[in-house]
This record gives C-alpha cells, structure tokens and sequence, in this order.
C-alpha cells in the first residue's frame, strides 16, 4: 500500500464527517447520510480521488444490520408475520411499477429494452448492473440509473415527510437498551459471524442482513445484551454515504450526460407510482402512511432503513418491506425478462 492510499482514506472520511456534522449543526435532514452522500459526490464529479478503506462499508451495514435488528421485539416478529402477504404485494407493485418506467425510459432514452428495464426495476446497483450485462444491456446507464434512485429517494422523501410532519408515528414502541460494553461485544461478534456466512454464500446485502438476522435474534430471545450508541448509527451513516457519493465519478456520469436527464424523470416517475400505491396500502390496511411511503419507496434498505431509524417511523416493518422486495426483485427480474421482455430488446 502507497503512503498516498491511508492519507486519501482518511481525507475522504474527513470530508464526509465533517459533512455530516455541518449539515447536522444546520439541521438539514438525515445529516450524517446526506452529507457525506452530497459532499463526496460533489468532489467525485469535480474530478477529485477520494477513497475509503476496504472494509468501510461492510462495517457501516453491521453497525447498521444490528441496529435495525435490536428493534425485531417479539411483538414487532409477529406484526411482520402477519403483514407478509401485504409486503409481497407491495413488492410485486414495484416491480410492475419499475417495468412501467422501463418502457418510458426505452422510449426516450433510445436504448434498448434491457438497459432500460434494469435500470428501472429497483434492484441493487450491482446486481441489476450484473443482469443487464448478462441479456445485453449497457453496464454504465444501468448503474447509473440505480445510483441515482438511490439519490433521489434519499433526498426528497425524508425531507417532504419532516416538512409535513409525519414524524415520530412508530407503530412500535421504541426499545432503548442502556450500552453495556461486554454485551455489545458479544452482539457485533455475532453480527460478524452471520454478516460473514452470509457474505461468504454470496447473499446479497449480507453484511446488512446478517447483522440484522443476529440483532432480530438475539432481541427475540430477550436476552438484552446491549443497546446501539446513538454515536455508532451516525457512523454507520457517513460510511454508507460516502459509498454512495463514490459512485458518482466524474469518468462515469459524464460520458451519460444526454442519457441522465431521461433517467432522472424516469425515476421520478417512478418514486411517485410507488408513493401512491404506498398510501393506498396505508388507508387500507390502517399503517400509518407516512410508514407506508418509506416501507413502498424504490430506495436501498441500508437507507430507507436509516431513514427510519431517525425519523421514527417503525424502522422493522419497513426494513422487512424492503428485504422482501429485494428478494423478489433479485429472484424474479430475470425470469422476467428472459420470459417476457427479451423479445422486445
């Protein structure tokens, strides 16, 4: 390792924490995501080479995956149980939702159908950029594209709820389990434990769902090791947002830029669909809707997750809508295309 790759990683985080702090101190949304997220992206567009250390953001997921899971009581376990079939409704509404865009996105972006459509369905950046190389579609707008759903969710949704609000609507009650430093090292070493087995049989997201999976279990055992510093959440954030802003690099987003203006309104059509369908679930099912929206929204689970975890809006029952949504969208995009969209490409 060159001296010059440690001193980038840590101006990189530099930049991102501080970021996250001044956008905190102003009060802006989500700071510790949004800035990072913003401010690295901003300098990666500007031609700067910013970088974080391997591990960075696998270690953002845990801290995050097992946060997430503290909140899985007993109560909240069975509530999710008896919603599954409400989740993969919702879930399937976005894959439709997706493939609906796809068709817009094909139209006026002028590609073919398979960059089109795996750029829309919401899926992981990786993932879906995998498939789309698989039937033949173009790497760079797919991935893109995905990027920049993420981005967009992330900084519309969480600030029209708090200017609206609807915050503070947990279906739950919150569980806050004082620290206590020998407990937290048993939970992160088993969120480690099933982050990597997960990882090593190449789930996706496993960093996130294993942690989550040791959180779910060991809070469902009521055995209460520990509670997750306010302080550890923050930081799971800036990491997962400065991976974020890393996507955006000058070499990538520059040679699409007549193909971005087409997959930004694609995305927006897309968010709207599904905040729609969202709200519609919430009136008939009785969740309250601004939980509704985030559990429906075609954002990542690592930040819809944190999205509610800060606002207080039933973060299991959305991380569970989106788990399941990412599992279909995973299982079922390529059968759908293979079956009934490859013979429009």
């Amino acid at each position: 390792m060159s001296i010059s790759t440690p001193v980038r990683h840590l101006a990189s985080f530099a930049v991102a924490a501080g970021a996250g702090w001044a956008f905190a101190f102003i009060g802006v949304p989500l700071p510790w995501l949004l800035g990072p997220m913003l401010a690295v992206g901003a300098l990666s567009m500007c031609g700067a080479t910013l970088s974080m250390p391997k591990g960075a953001r696998q270690t953002g997921q845990l801290l995050l995956g097992c946060g997430i899971g503290l909140n899985f009581t007993p109560t909240v376990a069975a509530f999710v149980v008896d919603h599954v079939a409400v989740m993969v409704i919702c879930a399937l509404a976005s894959i439709l939702f997706g493939l609906l865009s796809a068709l817009y996105l094909r139209k006026v972006a002028k590609v073919n159908m398979a960059t089109a459509y795996f750029a829309s369905v919401p899926g992981g950046v990786v993932e879906m950029a995998l498939q789309a190389a698989k039937w033949g579609g173009e790497v760079a707008p797919v991935s893109l594209a995905q990027s920049l759903r993420i981005l967009c969710v992330v900084t519309t949704i969480p600030t029209a709820l708090i200017l609206m609000g609807a915050v503070g609507h947990s279906p739950f009650e919150v569980q806050n389990l004082p620290f206590d430093i020998q407990g937290f090292t048993v939970l992160i070493a088993l969120s480690a434990l099933f982050g990597g087995l997960m990882a090593w049989r190449r789930i996706t997201n496993g960093w996130l769902l294993g942690p989550l999976a040791a959180g779910a279990l060991v809070t469902v055992l009521e055995l209460d090791l520990s509670g997750m510093p306010r302080e550890l959440l923050n930081l799971s954030q800036v990491l997962i947002g400065c991976f974020i802003g890393l996507r955006y690099r000058r070499e990538l987003v520059l040679p699409l830029r007549r193909f971005l203006p087409h997959a930004l309104l694609s995305t927006l059509v897309l968010i709207g669909l599904n905040i729609l369908f969202g709200l519609g679930v919430a009136e008939v099912t009785g969740l309250p809707a601004a939980t509704m929206v985030l559990s429906v929204s075609p954002g990542g689970m690592a930040e819809m997750s944190i999205t509610a975890a800060v606002l207080e809006l039933g973060v299991p029952l959305i991380a569970a809508f989106h788990i399941i949504r990412i599992f279909l969208v995973i299982a079922l995009s390529g059968l759908i295309f293979r079956y009934i969209l490859s013979s429009k490409t």
